[in-house]
């Protein structure tokens, strides 16, 4: 994927409005093309996305709702 990344460009979020802020600044630092640049892994772990995200047992449930709502 950093490979057509890095030769075709970052492509577009399809409905970012729907995608937290911070989720968005997550994808941007993961998908940052430079080395120099991108966070590490580490400093990812310790992005507010990740540190302030519900464990799967809470969000599973929801993610159930989300699927049987796009059903119907």
């Amino acid at each position: 994927a950093l490979y057509l990344i890095a030769t075709n460009g970052t492509p577009a979020l399809q409905h970012p409005e729907k995608l937290s802020i911070e989720f968005t600044d997550f994808l941007k630092k993961c998908l940052e093309v430079d080395p120099d640049r991108r966070p590490t892994a580490t400093e990812l772990l310790r992005h507010p996305f990740i540190t302030r995200a519900h464990s799967v047992r809470t969000l599973s449930p929801l993610i159930k709702a989300a699927k049987e709502s796009q059903r119907h």
